[in-house]
């Protein structure tokens, strides 16, 4: 007898941020340090990328991270939602 489970679908929660220091790069890329829900992050990153599907201009969050062999592990993750990306561009945009 098989049991049917159904997916559930997780949300996204939105968070208090605050960028407190933003440098932007030469190459595209700002660094920045924010306070998230009471836990400061230092050494994030900030791009704006082309889907080259459709086009389109979205912004991408890069958390600290280190390498191991090959590959790079993150320090620290947050899930942000679309809103909160929009938050961060608007409040580097503000500093730099």
């Amino acid at each position: 007898m098989a049991l049917n489970k159904k997916k559930e679908e997780k949300k996204i929660e939105d968070h208090e941020i605050k960028v407190t220091r933003a440098k932007a790069l030469d190459n595209g890329v700002t660094m920045f340090d924010a306070v998230v829900n009471g836990v400061t992050i230092y050494g994030m990153n900030y791009r704006i990328l082309t889907r080259k599907a459709d086009g389109v201009e979205f912004g991408k969050v890069g958390f600290p991270s280190k390498k191991s062999g090959d590959q790079y592990y993150n320090h620290v993750f947050v899930k942000f939602s679309d809103a909160d990306i929009e938050e961060i561009d608007k409040q580097i945009d503000a500093l730099t």
